[in-house]
């Protein structure tokens, strides 16, 4: 039964995400131009009855189109309180629902009355103008519904002995990111893992004060897929990685971890799947061994996004090599994005360990006897990065192939109008030379005569054609 209703809520996610591509921006704008139109034409023209009443017909199948934009959009929205209060989602809630008041059955009779229904048309005009403007800036739009953080902060810790994470405080947090800073702070806090998600700016700021970090890099590091780097400063080691995200192209979750002996606060945008109890490197303290259970969480990303890659490009092969349909150049041209940036990662990442394995970096207490450990880490990111550039290279085999059948198509059909063209040139060249007609004029010939050469030319340049093999 749990696997019918997980099976029922991937096959709801998958229609709503198909209708959400269908209703696009580009489509909406369009939508909204069409019914800018419907909504202005009754008022700027007499029009017979039947006309405005299909004006105000199509009017109305737009808006209800609209509405189940905003519906599908709202269902598949992460934070859904963000996405109703966004402005343009604002707009999109006022066009649904100026639209359908007159629908309801509890709507007054004034509300059905011609200068009302002409003010709301008008009100419609309005709205459908502005929406146009969205249409045509994406880049805009799209910038608009980043999520923005909402709420208090979410904290979730875990120390040594528990058996998962639990929920932790902001105030704790802060306290434990300043503890270091302070005169007089303890040799050894009590061994902790805490986690922050849900930051604003002004918890950034106020983190960034508290550990004594800047905070231009820290705000850098949480909203930038920035590359994985690792700084020692007087009161923390600072480690920047990137999770990686399947299916979505370029995406990848930054988590910056302010690293000590005994701690590790980690910071992303969403709380961390990875805050598990670590079972590895347990001669290391609490701090590195929490650290290095992050990049060991990040290298298993990779190597599932690897798989996915892997299985990606297997169905690409299966194409037959002579059909190339529309999505198929999308589909590979999103792999090789999503390729260059695992491989990009994952080098970074390997140097990374293997500066640490050298000894030329190093985490609080990280000993000689467990830098073969972080060794063994590095091997695995050179491993997946060599996996990655495998793939990478079969996609690109499988582009060049397709483009080379394309070039060679598109060259025999041209190879093909080219004879076409030099054979219809024939008797339109003559034609004009003799003219129309050839009675009263000069040529001493006859219209059979010029029609036998005109064919005779015709069969020669086609046997030419055809002994050249341009029409097989």
């Amino acid at each position: 039964m749990l696997e019918w209703n997980e099976q029922e809520k991937k096959g709801r996610a998958f229609m709503l995400t198909r209708l959400q591509a269908l209703l696009s921006e580009p489509v909406m704008g369009f939508l909204a131009l069409l019914a800018l139109g419907v909504n202005l034409g009754p008022e700027l023209f007499a029009m017979p009855p039947a006309m405005e009443w299909a004006c105000e017909v199509a009017s109305l199948l737009i808006v209800l189109l609209f509405a189940v934009e905003y519906a599908t959009n709202l269902a598949l929205a992460n934070d859904r309180r963000a996405f109703a209060l966004n402005p343009w989602h604002i707009l999109d809630a006022a066009i649904v629902l100026g639209g359908l008041v007159s629908l309801l059955p509890s709507a007054s009779p004034i509300a059905r009355t011609s200068p009302a229904l002409r003010i709301l048309q008008l009100f419609r005009a309005v709205f459908f103008g502005a929406r146009v403007g969205r249409g045509l800036r994406p880049s805009l739009a799209q910038a608009a519904l980043r999520p923005t953080p909402l709420g208090p902060p979410r904290v979730s810790a875990l120390r040594p002995g528990d058996a998962q994470s639990h929920a932790g405080e902001w105030s704790e947090f802060l306290q434990r990111a300043a503890s270091r800073t302070r005169e007089g702070s303890p040799a050894r806090p009590s061994s902790s893992w805490l986690h922050a998600s849900n930051l604003s700016r002004e918890h950034l700021q106020k983190l960034a004060a508290a550990a004594g970090i800047p905070h231009v890099m820290m705000e850098a590091a949480l909203h930038e897929s920035s590359y994985p780097r690792l700084e020692s400063g007087p009161y923390w080691s600072i480690l920047t990685v990137s999770v990686p995200k399947w299916g979505q192209v370029t995406a990848r979750e930054p988590v910056l971890l302010l690293i000590s002996e005994h701690e590790l606060l980690s910071l992303a945008a969403h709380p961390l799947g990875s805050q598990q109890p670590p079972t590895a490197f347990e001669t290391l303290p609490w701090g590195p061994r929490c650290t290095l259970h992050v990049i060991r969480h990040v290298l298993t990303c990779h190597e599932d996004m690897a798989g996915e890659l892997e299985r990606a490009t297997r169905e690409l092969e299966e194409l037959p090599a002579d059909e190339s349909p529309e999505s198929f150049f999308e589909k590979t041209f999103r792999l090789k994005r999503t390729l260059s940036s695992t491989k990009g990662d994952l080098w970074r990442l390997h140097a990374l360990l293997e500066m640490l394995a050298n000894g030329r970096r190093s985490l609080p207490a990280l000993g000689a006897s467990e830098r073969e450990a972080v060794g063994e880490l590095g091997e695995e990111a050179d491993f997946l990065y060599e996996t990655a550039d495998d793939i990478r290279e079969s996609v690109l085999s499988l582009i060049d192939l397709h483009i080379d059948i394309a070039t060679h198509d598109t060259n025999r059909f041209m190879r093909l109008l080219a004879a076409v063209t030099a054979i219809a040139l024939i008797p339109t060249v003559i034609g004009g030379l003799l003219g129309m007609n050839l009675r009263g004029a000069p040529w001493t010939v006859t219209l059979a005569q010029v029609a036998f050469v005109t064919l005779l030319l015709m069969l020669g340049v086609l046997y030419a054609f055809m002994a050249k093999g341009w029409l097989r």
